[in-house]
This record gives structure tokens, C-alpha cells and sequence, in this order.
């Protein structure tokens, strides 16, 4: 579609955008990438086999609006996290993990097909895809890292604690939202509640001899007083 038939609809261009990725994500499951034609996409959203052209321009951009849409954006969102320096480490590993669980949650069938269809993806979009990964993981390494350096993380292997957040978020796609007493969750509670469970193994003891000392002990103190006047408040 043409950038000026972007700026003229832009609300019809993003809903029907929105469908055909819905579309994509069940009859690539159903069928698979290479058996899904782009007659059957377009037929499931309403359009003409021309029509679809002014949305994409085949499978191919599908699976890359998938690449870009989850793994791009996790990498460019850690990224940008981990070179902040206006909120403590443990804030912003929150963050980027929270960020990283509720975009899993919000589409959980579609980050099951980007896992799935890797071995579809043309050469160009797997090579991206792969480096995409590595930069994601080379930045949750960073916060683990910054996290331990400031003394709110404890000291464990940096690079086992990212592999092991990033497997708490990507295994929210595949039992979100079917648990009997998670699907009344949105993925905005789900992201929080789980990002608390991931990084309680984590966080640092408040033992003030230990890294942080004194400093880090009136930070934890400050926190709690900051949450029981949440509590009293909300009372």
C-alpha cells in the first residue's frame, strides 16, 4: 500500500492489517507457511487476490511484520533499556522484562508461529531474525550485569539469568491464556505478577555487608516505605 493510501486511512489501513495477521497466524498453523496461499489470506479478511496487494506484498512481508512485531522491537526496547542510566538496574530489568511478557501475552498464537515457521523464513529474514535474537539476549545480559554491579541483583552467571527470564516470557505463549486461574488475567497483571515471580530469585539479600552496603539497604527501606504508603493510600 502506498504511503499517501496510508496517511489517507490509516485506521481502516491498521484494521485490516490486523486481520491478516490474525488470518496468517491460524491458517499458517493450520496449513504452514508453504501451504497457505495468499487467495486464502485475502479471502479470509474479505479482499480480492489484487486487493491483498495493497496491504502486502506476500508471505514473505507477513513473516517479517512477525520478526519485526516480537523479536525487532524486544531487542530495540532492551537495548534502550540497558543504555538509561535515570532509573536503578533492577527498574529498568524490570521493565524490559515486563515489556517482554506482556507483548508474549497480548499475542500469544503469533509468537508460537514466529517459533515455528524459523525454518520458513527466507535466508535475509532468518539472518535478521537470528541476529535480532542475539542482540536480545545481549541486552538482558547487560541489565542482569548492571543489576549485580549495583548490588540489587545477586551475584550469579549474568548470561544463565537472561536465558532463563527470556524463557519464563517465551513459555507464556504456550499455556496464556488456558490456565483455570490465569485466563481472567489481562496481560498487563500476567506480565507484572510473573515478572515479580522471575526476578525474586534474583534479587539481592538485605544484608548491608554484602554488595551495596549501607546505600543499598536505605534504597530497600526507601522502596517499602514508598509501597506502605501505596497500601495506606488505596485503603
Amino acid at each position: 500500500m502506498s504511503n499517501t493510501s496510508k496517511n489517507k486511512a490509516p485506521a481502516r489501513y491498521e484494521l485490516v492489517m490486523n486481520q491478516l495477521m490474525e488470518a496468517a497466524e491460524r491458517l499458517f498453523a493450520q496449513k504452514g507457511v508453504a501451504g497457505t496461499s495468499l487467495q486464502e489470506l485475502a479471502e479470509a479478511v474479505g479482499l480480492t487476490r489484487t486487493g491483498i496487494y495493497h496491504y502486502v506484498k506476500g508471505k514473505d512481508e507477513m513473516l517479517e511484520t512477525l520478526v519485526r512485531g516480537f523479536t525487532l522491537e524486544t531487542a530495540r526496547d532492551l537495548e534502550r533499556l540497558a543504555a538509561e542510566d535515570s532509573a536503578s538496574a533492577m527498574d529498568r530489568l524490570r521493565e524490559g522484562v515486563t515489556n517482554m511478557a506482556c507483548k508474549v501475552a497480548q499475542h500469544p498464537q503469533r509468537f508460537r508461529l514466529l517459533l515455528t515457521s524459523e525454518g520458513a523464513f527466507p535466508e535475509a529474514l532468518a539472518k535478521q531474525y537470528r541476529t535480532a535474537r542475539k542482540r536480545t539476549l545481549a541486552a538482558l545480559t547487560d541489565l542482569v550485569a548492571q543489576s549485580i554491579r549495583e548490588g540489587s541483583c545477586r551475584a550469579v552467571n549474568d548470561e544463565m539469568a537472561a536465558f532463563s527470564l527470556l524463557g519464563v516470557c517465551n513459555w507464556v505463549a504456550f499455556w496464556y491464556p488456558h490456565g483455570e486461574k490465569t485466563s481472567n488475567l489481562t496481560p498487563e497483571q500476567l506480565s507484572s505478577q510473573l515478572t515479580a515471580i522471575a526476578l525474586e530469585g534474583l534479587v539481592a539479600g538485605r544484608d548491608a555487608s554484602g554488595a551495596g552496603g549501607v546505600a543499598h539497604m536505605i534504597g530497600l527501606l526507601r522502596e517499602d516505605i514508598d509501597r506502605l504508603e501505596g497500601m495506606i493510600t488505596a485503603e
